[in-house]
């Protein structure tokens, strides 16, 4: 039998199913930071459904409408879609087609028809102040009108590399605040007797986990010249290990007179100094997260304890060049480490 021919055995539901299921991996695979959410607003839409006592055939509709409604931002540049601060105008109004490229999309495929309605209107607003059609009421697809608060309630609850997530409680205070104006009143009350059964999610943190993500975070995160992360990331990783808890061990890299240098051998020859003690420090510290910081000096956090022996390091990284360099091992599981502020205070302190 052909490879043709096993195809052709497969149900269709299956295939549909599949399919489905890839177009939503590519999706999450491309946009990290909110990885997990269109199967949560997935489930979130057809609970929802199931409380309002809508049929098992719409409650399985707006299911898979929901793991593609954010099949769009396919389309989406990734220097837009994993942007890791708010949007400018130029860039929400970018983001904002996202449901029509999605409406496109699903339209090629004559079995996901029905779904692309829903997912064109998740963004409308019972006030008629949504996109990308600014429908009003019930001229929104009752569908997309479920679909809204569920989307919205995960964007409250998951946490982003700009704000901090909110708690259950909060995200639906805001869906009774939002009642009427951004969200149908007859479909809130169904929403939140679910919401309210769900424990609190599981934290989740915005790090890189393999090279192909660390590429993209390059977009924003890596130190131009060094090509290690930069302060302003080591900030974000500092506020979420409070939470996290996932770093204990630091250690703090000194270079020592590099103005002094620069003077001497030229600013080209400090860069490639800095590039070389910045490519070392990768390789002695593989299984940690490395960071420049003031201009000169590097910051390293690590899971584990580190078992380097200081001396070695420093023999390693300088060997003849005309600098000097201190290292320093630090605990980072207390109060000084919350965040750039306090450690850059914490670290000058240290330098008097």
């Amino acid at each position: 039998m052909s490879n043709l021919d096993e195809a052709q055995t497969i149900p269709l539901h299956i295939l549909n199913e599949e399919i489905i299921e890839m177009l939503n991996a590519i999706v999450e695979d491309k946009d990290i930071y909110t990885a997990g959410h269109s199967k949560r607003v997935a489930m979130y839409c057809a609970k929802i459904a199931e409380n309002m006592g809508l049929c098992e055939k719409d409650q399985t509709t707006i299911y898979y409408a929901g793991l593609l409604h954010d099949i769009g931002k396919i389309l989406t540049p990734e220097a837009v879609i994993l942007k890791p601060k708010r949007f400018s105008e130029h860039e929400y109004d970018i983001v904002k087609r996202h449901p029509e490229d999605g409406e496109k999309m699903v339209s090629f495929i004559s079995s996901f028809s029905e779904y692309g309605s829903i997912i064109r209107h998740h963004h409308e607003r019972y006030d008629g102040y949504g996109y990308p059609d600014g429908l009003k009421g019930e001229a929104i697809p009752l569908l997309s009108r479920i679909m809204s608060i569920a989307d919205s309630f995960d964007a409250m609850t998951t946490n982003r590399i700009y704000k901090a997530r909110c708690t259950i409680a909060e995200a639906i205070e805001e869906i009774k605040i939002c009642s009427g104006e951004q969200f149908d009143p007859n479909i809130v009350d169904a929403a939140i007797d679910f919401f309210s059964t769900i424990r609190e999610l599981k934290y989740i943190f915005q790090f890189p986990e393999d090279i192909y993500q660390e590429e993209r975070f390059a977009f924003f995160f890596k130190d131009a010249l060094t090509n290690v992360y930069s302060s302003e990331y080591l900030n974000y990783f500092l506020i979420e290990n409070q939470h996290s808890k996932r770093f204990k061990y630091c250690c703090f890299i000194e270079l020592h007179r590099m103005h002094n240098f620069n003077q001497k051998h030229g600013w080209s020859s400090g860069n490639k100094l800095l590039i070389n003690v910045a490519e070392q420090l990768k390789t002695l510290f593989p299984e940690s997260f490395v960071f420049r910081i003031f201009g000169d000096d590097f910051f390293i956090l690590s899971k584990t304890f580190f078992t380097q022996d200081l001396k070695l390091i420093k023999k390693q990284l300088i060997k003849d060049l005309d600098i000097d360099i201190s290292l320093r091992y630090l605990y980072c599981g207390d109060k000084r480490f919350s965040g750039w502020e306090s450690l850059e205070a914490y670290l000058i302190h240290l330098e008097k």
